[in-house]
Order: structure tokens, then sequence, then C-alpha cells
């Protein structure tokens, strides 16, 4: 048991809490989620974003050693050669298991462009993973798929996607900020990094793009509990970042904050969506 734990732990937990709160949420937004939407929502949080985040700590083994020797590989109590044949199986398993549960081809195109992301973000040659710009459309993607998938997954309706597009323009403004947290990789590697590059402005970038994306999501979103939920994404994250900024302190510890307030909002989101609509 210890070492399936460990193998786990070649998973993010965040990650994965909103992966399978986001394709629940998306499900809900369609309509109450039910049985088979909390399968499909721990298919593609234990297999597809699972193997994302585990090729990643096989890939970056080395890189982790630096301030992340605590992870399962750098640690010793896995094998590289083992969470890479862990990494393997997940990766077939989320290639196979979509011909069998998808509704339509766009359903089953978002299904399989999640492994596809995981290869292109780590694997070399690709290895979007030290190229800033495609890392931030890399992991932006990932991350929108869950829920737009968990909703297409139950409707042919269209009108929702306003706010899908939001979220999208959320995580492109909110990813550069996991620069921060990259700085001493980067410098050790000498890996490009936007931090390095721009300093304090990288965050100014983000509260600005936040900003604008507060306004977008008022006027394109037409219902009503979608556009306050992302006005409430936009405006807490906005208000965390500048809070940040005016303290001048911790600032490696931005972009996990804002990950810990996003699983709460979108576990909040999902109750009521759920709940109440």
């Amino acid at each position: 048991m210890p070492q399936v734990i460990n193998y786990l732990k070649l998973f993010r937990f965040d990650a994965a809490l909103i992966s399978f709160f986001t394709y629940l949420t998306g499900a809900a937004i369609a309509g109450a989620p039910g049985g088979k939407d909390l399968l499909m929502a721990l298919l593609i949080t234990g297999v597809s974003t699972n193997f994302i985040y585990s090729f990643n700590s096989w890939a970056d083994r080395d890189i982790d050693r630096i301030n992340k020797g605590f992870r399962p590989i750098p640690s010793g109590k896995i094998e590289a050669r083992h969470a890479l044949f862990y990494s393997v199986i997940l990766l077939l398993l989320s290639c196979l298991y979509p011909f069998l549960v998808f509704k339509n081809s766009v359903t089953l195109i978002l299904f399989l462009l999640l492994p596809l992301l995981g290869i292109l973000y780590s694997a070399k040659p690709f290895r979007f993973r030290s190229q800033p710009l495609l890392s931030i459309l890399t992991i932006s993607t990932g991350l929108v798929i869950p829920i737009l998938t968990g909703y297409l997954m139950n409707t042919p309706d269209l009108s929702a996607l306003p706010f899908f597009m939001t979220l999208y323009l959320y995580c492109l403004f909110v990813i550069p900020l996991k620069q921060i947290e990259e700085e001493k990789e980067d410098i050790t590697f000498q890996a490009p990094n936007l931090y390095l590059t721009y300093g304090k402005g990288l965050l100014l970038f983000s509260a600005g793009g936040l900003f604008f994306n507060f306004f977008i999501s008022f006027f394109i979103i037409q219902d009503l509990e979608l556009r306050m939920s992302a006005l409430l994404f936009n405006l807490s994250t906005l208000i965390l970042i500048v809070a940040f900024l005016v303290l001048q302190r911790h600032l490696n510890r931005l972009y996990h904050a804002i990950i810990r307030m996003v699983i709460v909002e979108s576990a909040i989101l999902f109750a009521l969506l759920t709940l109440f609509f």
C-alpha cells in the first residue's frame, strides 16, 4: 500500500481536484450530473490527467531534485524506470478508454487531446515545458478541457461557450505566475523564465489581464449564474495578486495560493449548480 501511495504522489493532488471538480461542474452546467458523470470525472482525472502529471514527474526528475526533493523519484521512493513504465500504462489507457465513452467526434478529440498535451509538454524533442509561451498555452488548454468535456458530454447546446472562453483567458493570465516558483530551477538549467525577464511586471500583466477578462465576462456571458461565477474567479484572483504585490513577500507562493482558491471556488460552484439550479 505505501508504494501505491508513492505512485499516486507522482500526480499532484491539487491538479486532481481541479480536473475532477471541473468535469463535474461542466456536467452540472449542462444539467444535474449523474453517476455516469462521476465515472467520467474519475476516468479523465485518474487516467488522462494522471498521465500528464506522472509523465512530467518522470521527465522533470532532475529538475525536481533542486527544490522538490521530497517527490517520489528524487527521494528514491520510486525508480525512474518504474515511473516511466507506470506513465506508459496510463498513456495507453488514456488513448483507449475514450473510444468506449465518447459521445461525438468533438468529445473524442477532447479526451485524446489530454495525453497529446502531456507528451508535447514533457517529452523530447517537443518539451513545451522549457518554452514559456508554449507552456502557458499547453497548461491552459489542459485545464479547460475537463470542464468543457463534462459539458459537451451532456448537451449539444453551445450557449455556455462564452463562459468557457473566459475560463481559458483566465488561465492564460494566471498560468504565467507559475514561472515565479520555477525561477531557481530555470536558473540552474539555464532555461528561459518570464519572471526572470520581466520581474514584477509579470504580476502586473496578469493583474491587467484579469481586469480585462472581468469586463469581457460581464458583457459576453448571458447566463447570470455563470457570469457571476466568472466575475468572482477573476476578481478574487486579481485581489490576491494585488495583495501579494503590496506585501512584497513570498511571491513564490502566489501561484499555489491561487490554485487553492480556485479549488474551493470550483467546489462551491459545483455545489450551487447541483443543489439550486
